[in-house]
């Protein structure tokens, strides 16, 4: 993981977690959950050292906690009145929305973690010291990708 994308994804869980306080005075009691686990979720890629299946159940964990946020804003779209910016559910669902779209980061990195190309390519890049920038970007492919069987 580059130092971009870690600042990025310490950003993501700076976010969460402000999400979460917001929402711990609200009248559901555990509405600040989904948010305070957004937030671990992206504190753990931040771990270098992540092994393939933990990867790859983290990155199912934060697809189902990203559909939660897309289907919560969805079912309360239908029910905001035309003046949803002045009252408290048209910011919940705002916040709902925010929040799926700040985990895509996230499941990009555990997703790339979990693709030995992409592993082999950032191993590789680590171990040579002339690499520029745009070469340590976070979406990268293989240098030498190989053939696909037909």
């Amino acid at each position: 993981m580059t130092r971009t994308m870690q600042y990025v994804s310490a950003l993501i869980a700076v976010t969460f977690i402000a999400l979460a306080l917001l929402h711990v005075p609200h009248p559901s009691p555990y509405l600040w959950l989904p948010y305070a686990a957004g937030a671990v979720l992206a504190l753990l890629s931040l771990v270098p050292n992540l092994n393939v299946p933990f990867s790859r159940l983290l990155a199912i964990t934060t697809t189902a906690l990203m559909f939660f946020f897309f289907a919560g804003f969805f079912m309360g779209v239908p029910k905001l009145e035309s003046d949803w910016y002045q009252s408290q559910e048209g910011w919940a669902a705002v916040s709902l929305l925010v929040a799926a779209f700040t985990l895509i980061p996230v499941l990009s990195d555990y997703s790339c973690r979990c693709k030995a190309e992409c592993r082999q390519s950032r191993a590789s890049r680590a171990n040579r010291t002339d690499v520029g920038d745009l070469q340590n970007s976070f979406f990268s492919a293989p240098e030498h990708p190989r053939p696909r069987n037909s």
